[in-house]
């Protein structure tokens, strides 16, 4: 496994590659709806638009199968709707392209010392999926956590009774759920690319029949395949665990 530059090293790591990348898929995500806005035909959207808006109306399809009210999907559509689209770009990108570099110095000030060099022959990883990294999987887990308690909140006297409803063992999931929600996340892309790195670096039968060729074309098509599913699982999951908080209406009564 490569490493990372990282700031604060010492202290608190802070992983500069996913920050990046972090970034970097936002204004992907930005870009393309600025893109779809730009030349908005009501009467007959065709192009970038037609697939968003076809893409904003499974969202809400998706939302409407597991979330108690219509207003609970209204809340939730937004979220939904560019937390996927930001999972299918994000999960994508360490499958399209991954740069890494070998270092024959170290860079203390970045933890990149002589020791972790040494353990990876100097291989440093400059642009990867931020889904492959744990903190970014388990930082999107535990904000949607957040927000499904605070929407819990505005009706106190439910949110308290969910956690004993049906057993006490509701407050052992409040626990799990966010941690098996990135890790879900988080282990799918990490398998996918740390597979496909295996392949690629695989050495020439005979010195030059490249013969993991075929086997790197089926698991990009399969990797690629996982990681558009799992966008989808982690906003289905993500509509369920708020939903289960949403309390209006005649839900949880």
């Amino acid at each position: 496994m490569p490493n990372f530059p990282v700031l604060f090293p010492q202290s608190f790591p802070v992983n500069l590659v996913v920050i990046g990348t972090i970034i970097f898929t936002g204004l992907v995500v930005l870009a393309v709806m600025r893109i779809a806005v730009s030349r908005m035909d009501m009467r007959n959207p065709r192009g970038v638009q037609n697939f968003v808006e076809w893409a904003i109306d499974f969202t809400r399809g998706t939302a409407r199968d597991v979330m108690p009210t219509e207003t609970a999907v209204r809340f939730v559509l937004p979220l939904a709707f560019f937390t996927m689209f930001f999972l299918f770009i994000a999960n994508w990108l360490g499958l399209i392209v991954t740069i890494a570099v070998k270092l024959h110095h170290p860079i203390p000030v970045l933890g990149l010392t002589a020791a972790k060099l040494a353990t990876t022959k100097g291989a440093v990883m400059f642009f990867d999926s931020p889904t492959a990294n744990m903190s970014c999987a388990l930082g999107l887990a535990v904000m949607v956590w957040l927000i499904a308690h605070a929407r819990g909140l505005r009706h106190p006297k439910a949110w308290f009774r969910h956690f004993f409803s049906p057993s006490p063992l509701g407050l052992l999931e409040e626990i799990t759920n966010p941690l098996t929600h990135g890790m879900r996340l988080f282990g799918n892309i990490f398998a996918g690319e740390a597979l496909l790195t295996v392949m690629l670096n695989a050495p020439f039968a005979m010195g030059w029949i490249p013969w993991t060729a075929p086997l790197i074309l089926v698991w990009l098509i399969y990797a690629g395949f996982v990681a558009t599913v799992q966008a989808y699982v982690f906003t289905v999951l993500l509509c369920l665990y708020i939903g289960n908080k949403s309390f209006e209406g005649n839900a949880h009564a």
